[in-house]
């Protein structure tokens, strides 16, 4: 399969290679975001070795680690069958054989299962960083999946190699354009409805036909016992949690719309200070985060006070809604009558809210190109206890505005949906306001008439959103 997307964390990873410095990359992120690929993709052309590490002792990795850098051409294998320890092997790296003009490139992936193993990795690491390596000729990668562990362990001000990284990459799910080159035949709407039920997540992505419907692919790919998918997020689960029931109880909670601490302690029946480190937990891994007004202050969100939890992952957000709730059905393998009733008529009101950040994700883009009516400093929803705006744009001075309603329903948008987010420009204070609408199906006569009277107002509709 073609390699999509990933130009900007590619071009990180080729300035380093191209440095005149040695360089200790750290790169981490959730599982299944692409790491390794990412890694494989980069390393394409360059001589390297590249260690998948093994869930293993730690005599069997440091085996493993030795074919491969004997196989290199790692000067040791003339008079070893394995280096000793790690200090040893890790040391050899400096004497990889290169070709004028390369450099010498080492890849470990999943490296917290070497920690695992032998919990003085880090600190045999720094101690051959500071005295040899660091004045070699090479390019070291440590990659995991385990986020937490390698913010805690690797690169906090507690581990050996904190100060040491050269370079330091949190690889992140596709943005949503991205995440459409896996369906170049899909309309717009299409793509915007996978993105909504899968993410930017490339292994997900990648388990669609992308020449079947959204709805064949949902019912075949999602539904279905036994596929990958099906059984994804629960794997995902037991992996990185001890207690799995507690985490799918509070992420279905959230999926079903208890966004505050007190609504999901009062859905799932646990105490508040409990479902706290439960949602601590899973923003540390990237599953959930916790969302404030565009115009929350810093003490507010020190505080958590106005800050709504949500499921950032839109693939768990789909099976916590959908799949969770009707696994008796879905085991019988009654498809047809669970996306017939339960998924079909909710999918586009389920869909909404990741158009939303579709299109607060395309003002951020239009910003970063200059093409907004000024330069915003803040972009994301606004709300508070009786009023909700979709997406909102600010400069630095707030005194430039601009709203944004986002319509993902198939019906054009009218003059009315235009009037309501004009009267809502009156809760704020600034002189200069914009107002921005998107839709799933386009506008009535009338609003585009209306548009291209008045400069302050545009419409977006989904195709734009995808006009590269």
């Amino acid at each position: 399969m073609t390699f999509i997307g990933r130009q900007d964390e590619l071009d990180f990873l080729e300035s380093c290679y191209t440095s005149d410095k040695a360089q200790l990359v750290v790169m981490y992120g959730r599982r299944r975001v692409g790491k390794t690929e990412l890694l494989a993709h980069f390393a394409q052309r360059k001589s390297h070795v590249f260690f998948a590490s093994p869930s293993a002792s730690r005599d069997e990795q440091l085996a493993a680690f030795s074919r491969q850098m004997f196989a290199a051409g790692a000067p040791a294998s003339r008079y070893l069958s394995q280096y000793a320890d790690w200090e040893s092997a890790l040391k050899d790296i400096a004497n990889l054989p290169t070709a004028e003009g390369t450099r010498r490139l080492v890849i470990i992936d999943e490296f917290p299962y070497l920690v695992k193993s032998d919990n003085a990795l880090p600190s045999i690491i720094q101690n051959l960083w500071d005295h040899t390596l660091k004045h070699e000729n090479l390019m070291l990668v440590l990659c995991g999946s385990a986020m937490s562990f390698i913010e805690k362990e690797i690169l906090s001000e507690q581990s050996p190699l904190y100060g040491r990284a050269t370079g330091i990459l949190k690889v992140l799910p596709m943005p949503y354009w991205d995440a459409a080159e896996f369906f170049p035949r899909y309309s717009p709407a299409d793509k915007a409805l996978t993105y909504a039920v899968l993410g930017g997540v490339p292994h997900y992505l990648a388990q669609f036909d992308p020449d079947a419907s959204v709805k064949d692919n949902i019912k075949h790919h999602l539904l279905r016992r036994g596929t990958a998918l099906y059984s994804e997020t629960e794997f995902l689960m037991h992996q990185e949690f001890r207690e799995p029931a507690t985490y799918n109880t509070i992420l279905q909670a959230v999926a079903l719309g208890a966004t505050q601490l007190n609504d999901i302690a009062q859905r799932t029946m646990l105490q508040p200070q409990a479902v706290s480190t439960y949602l601590k937990n899973l923003i540390e891994v990237n599953i959930l985060e916790r969302e404030f007004p565009v115009d929350a202050k810093p003490a507010e969100t020190a505080k958590a006070m106005r800050g709504l939890y949500q499921i950032t992952d839109n693939y768990f957000r789909f099976w916590y809604a959908f799949v969770f709730p009707n696994r008796s059905e879905l085991e019988m393998g009654d498809i047809e009558g669970t996306y017939r009733f339960e998924i079909e008529p909710a999918l586009h009101d389920f869909a909404a809210t990741a158009f939303e950040r579709i299109c607060a994700d395309w003002l951020r883009r239009e910003n970063m190109r200059g093409s907004l009516p000024f330069r915003a400093h803040h972009i994301g929803r606004w709300w508070n206890g009786k009023t909700e705006i979709d997406v909102v744009a600010t400069d630095k001075s707030q005194r430039r505005l601009l709203l944004g309603e986002c319509k993902f329903r198939n019906k054009p948008i009218d003059i009315p949906v235009l009037r309501a987010l004009q009267d809502k420009a009156a809760l704020f204070k600034a002189e200069d306001r914009h107002f921005m609408l998107f839709a799933l199906n386009g506008f009535s006569p009338e609003l585009t008439a209306l548009a291209q009277a008045d400069p302050s107002v545009t419409l977006v509709d989904v195709a734009q959103l995808y006009h590269t």
